[in-house]
């Protein structure tokens, strides 16, 4: 059932995109087409450096466990573990960090800790950045906006109910593995003694991070349609895109449902096809800011060996 789920799921929140894309499909085009060429790779160079920085993060966080293991080398380890999430099931590049992690003089126990930490410090600072933008803006955003609607027919309601009676005895099956899961993954907090001032200097620096991000979405919108909304409106859009993403379980870097979940929401500010233009501008100039920084920390991390050859350099990959 689990192996069959996943690739269901995964389908589901690529296809739901594309179909959006394909029926605007020659809107989507021309709206990329007329968007200005040297903002979008300003918001490229923006995204390098948001990844170089939000790779130097793991550093405070280690520092709250005690081990200082150097800026750089936690940058370049975070770098090409990151690029290793793309595999299927989406845990590598959490899975790769840890055992890649005595490389740089961190036992893997403290690795698997302090990745733990590092998720729920992210997870904290995207929903503050969502929060902060929603509180911005004011009530007056969440009245407008125009909430997708659905027309319910006896074949959908009976399609519904029976879906959720074929999924309760799943969720009841699976629930004590996935408690004992949580709390696994949670243990390593109770066994570490932490540092707080670190912590607390990885939580804002991600939240800053994160508002240096919406500030990048607002960017590239910029390039396409000029003075479309201030930035509180691209803070909330880009923290719920992100945790909806996160959220979505099975789906690797949450592609395509924090696509549509953003398409979606700039579409209360733009045009469909623009906001769909926007979504996949910015996934792709993510990719391509992830792959560079990958290529710089792995060449730099050849250059570094010695004796210098290719078959060294392969295997740091």
């Amino acid at each position: 059932m689990k192996k069959l789920l996943k690739p269901i799921l995964l389908a589901i929140a690529i296809g739901i995109p594309l179909s959006a894309l394909a029926g605007n499909l020659p809107e989507v085009l021309a709206a990329t087409a007329a968007a200005n060429g040297w903002i979008i790779g300003g918001v490229f160079i923006g995204l390098l450096v948001y990844t170089v920085l939000n790779a130097a993060v793991w550093g405070d966080v280690l520092a709250g466990l005690g081990h200082h293991p150097g800026r750089r080398k936690v940058t370049s380890l975070w770098i090409r573990a990151e690029a290793m999430k793309w595999l299927p099931g989406g845990i590598w590049g959490y899975a790769s960090r840890v055992v890649k992690a005595p490389e740089i003089g961190v036992a893997k126990s403290v690795a698997g800790a302090s990745l733990v930490a590092e998720l729920l410090l992210t997870i904290g600072a995207w929903t503050t950045l969502a929060a902060v933008g929603l509180l911005l803006a004011g009530p007056s955003l969440l009245a407008d906006l125009e909430l997708p609607h659905l027309p319910l027919t006896p074949a959908m309601v009976i399609g519904t109910i029976v879906i959720a009676i074929l999924a309760l005895p799943v969720l009841l099956r699976f629930r004590a593995p996935l408690c004992r899961a949580v709390a696994a993954r949670l243990a390593p907090l109770r066994e570490k003694r932490w540092s707080v001032r670190p912590l607390l200097r990885a939580f804002g620096s991600y939240l800053l991070l994160c508002g240096f991000h919406a500030f990048l979405l607002q960017v590239l919108v910029f390039a396409i349609r000029p003075g479309t909304a201030d930035w509180s409106f691209f803070a909330s859009a880009d923290g719920i895109a992100w945790l909806a993403g996160f959220f979505a379980i099975g789906v690797p870097g949450g592609i395509g449902v924090r696509e549509a979940g953003l398409a979606w929401f700039l579409s209360q500010a733009m045009t469909l096809p623009e906001a769909i233009a926007v979504a996949v501008l910015w996934r792709a100039l993510q990719i391509a800011a992830e792959l560079t920084s990958f290529g710089i920390a792995s060449a730099a991390r050849c250059q570094a060996r010695t004796p210098l050859s290719l078959d060294a350099c392969q295997h740091t990959l």
